[in-house]
């Protein structure tokens, strides 16, 4: 698991602000006349794709590199494969390729390129090749011929086409030209570290934007690929940048010169709406198929008690933390947000004091965690690098007060709070984290949060550990049958809910504010454009930025 700790860290990390992110080798009077879109982000980001998870590198590979296939608001659609055949047994999956796609270098794209991506993907062991290398048989997989790869598999698995939406193409010739013999880290067999060094600040995709100036620490700058195959707007941005961000006042700042397009994700509700009133911008909101969970650790006493977990669900004021610190989010209907094929429409929680004092009478702790509440302190930790969390942790402390128990609000920095869920022992009471799904359906949400798997990840602080549980999510996974799988997934969300092993807090809409010679799609019309899955609502290629002689 210290490839998801290492991924984790990449999904807040310590923020970077740096008066450089917005200088760079344009010059002055070149980059007036350009149509720049510069948007912040939380950081370190990284651009290489068998690398990160987060938002921000997610972000960066939808820009550089493009996926087999598209995820859309229902599944997937052709890119570079055009079509597929699936075999009977659904084991053999043939793609049809695309001969039409040029790498940044020039390079023809063919299925060797293909099944390289796969390969170094799953050789590295990183990102997203927990998607893949337990399910993709390499040895096996073919190249039929220029534009005609099979993926076979270990056994039959029904989200593999939506798990390909993780894979993005990487120039072969290209990476093995500038791979590393002498590297720390030297893959077997392949004698070097797999163009790991080059991929840190190139990219070496057939992407809408080419990474042309780079500082891991600070900004990646790209600039538009003009013989791009597929469809971009009229007024996309000749360039597209991103920017270690995060702080309010920077953010304020440089909005108001005109030298940010976009905020960051993790800005206040408040902060956003103040930067997008004070500077004649808009402000836009766009589902990400993720939700903020309030993560209760199962085995931790007396979290170990359902109907303690169960008292605290009903105790929680959901209506007050929508109106006061999330406005743009919504309360959730279900375990999984809506947004997400094969979710399921569930009775939640509410707040219910009654109901919450008949749990904690049916508990096993029961009089004694209301009449020396001391002795079973409830430790609820949030995340230094987002402040609005500490507002929802001083929340929940008081509405277990509404019910005699007594809960204690902790910061921790990202990274040390990674480290502490990687332990059973020190992991916190509750963990207040954000959870978006990898791949367009409710199964790799479901996997991520409740699979024994992930059990010493951030992504599940509930150490759930149940083989029931794990059972069922392998067989849903595994269904071809979208029907079938769909069911199993309900199943599953209504034995979780009857578990009660989260708190779950609502469905997110990430919220920016952007000037107002930026149209985003995305955005602005979000039931129409936006996609439940992670980094590609920040699609570049199809946002519009005025030149400035335009404006």
């Amino acid at each position: 698991m210290l490839n998801k700790k290492h991924i984790a860290i990449l999904v807040f990390g310590i923020l970077v602000i740096s008066g450089v992110a917005f200088s760079g080798c344009v010059e002055p009077d070149e980059e007036e006349s350009k149509a720049i879109l510069r948007m912040g982000f939380s950081w370190p980001t990284e651009i290489d794709p068998a690398i990160g998870t987060d938002e921000s590198s997610s972000t960066a590979y939808t820009n550089f590199y493009d996926p087999l296939v598209f995820p859309t608001q229902t599944g997937v659609e052709p890119w570079i494969a055009e079509d597929w055949t699936i075999s009977e047994d659904g084991t053999e999956y043939t793609f049809d390729l695309r001969d039409d796609v040029t790498f940044h270098s020039g390079n023809e794209m063919t299925a060797e390129d293909v099944m390289f991506s796969m390969e170094r993907l799953t050789t590295i062991g990183q990102g997203f090749a927990f998607l893949f290398d337990e399910h993709v048989d390499i040895e096996n997989s073919t190249v039929v011929d220029d534009y005609t790869v099979k993926f076979v598999l270990e056994e039959p698995r029904g989200v593999f086409l939506s798990t390909l939406t993780r894979l993005y193409i990487v120039d072969k010739e290209d990476v093995l030209n500038h791979a590393d013999e002498d590297a720390d880290l030297v893959y077997e067999p392949w004698g070097h570290d797999l163009g790991k060094s080059y991929l840190l600040e190139n990219s070496a995709g057939t992407g809408p934007y080419e990474v042309y100036d780079a500082d891991v620490t600070d900004h990646f700058y790209g600039e538009k690929n003009e013989d791009y195959w597929g469809p971009m707007a009229d007024n996309a941005p000749d360039e597209f940048r991103m920017l270690a961000l995060g702080d309010p006042t920077t953010e304020r700042s440089m909005f108001g010169e005109e030298s940010l397009e976009v905020t960051s994700e993790w800005l206040e509700y408040g902060t956003v709406t103040e930067i997008a009133d004070d500077h004649d911008g808009k402000t836009g909101a766009y589902f990400s198929g993720g939700a903020f969970y309030g993560q209760m650790h199962t085995q931790k006493e007396p979290l170990d008690c359902v109907h303690v977990r169960k008292a605290i669900a009903y105790s929680f004021n959901y209506t007050e933390q929508i109106e006061e610190i999330f406005p743009s989010s919504r309360l959730p209907n279900g375990i999984i947000p809506s947004v997400l094929p094969g979710a399921t429409e569930l009775d939640m929680p509410r707040r219910n004091i009654t109901k919450a004092e008949e749990e904690l009478q049916k508990s096993k702790y029961y009089p004694d965690i209301v009449e020396n509440p001391s002795d079973y302190k409830i430790e609820i930790s949030w995340t230094a690098q987002v402040p609005a969390t500490e507002k929802v942790a001083l929340m929940l402390a008081g509405n277990l007060d509404d019910i005699g128990l007594e809960g204690e609000s902790n910061k921790y920095q990202w990274g040390a709070l990674i480290d502490a869920m990687s332990n059973k022992e020190d992991s916190p009471h509750v963990t207040m984290v954000w959870v978006t799904a990898q791949f367009p359906e409710a199964g790799g949400l479901l996997q991520a949060r409740y699979h024994s798997d992930t059990a010493d990840s951030w992504e599940q602080n509930e150490w759930l550990e149940n083989d029931t549980i794990d059972g069922m999510i392998e067989d849903a996974l595994a269904e071809p049958n979208k029907e079938d799988r769909f069911a199993l997934y309900e199943q599953l969300q209504k034995d979780l809910l009857e578990m009660s092993p989260s708190l779950f807090l609502h469905s997110q809409f990430s919220r920016h504010a952007y000037q107002d010679y930026v149209t985003w799609p995305h955005a602005e019309d979000p039931e129409e454009h936006a996609i439940p899955t992670i980094g590609y609502n920040k699609n570049v290629r199809m946002i519009e930025v005025l030149p400035p002689d335009e404006r």
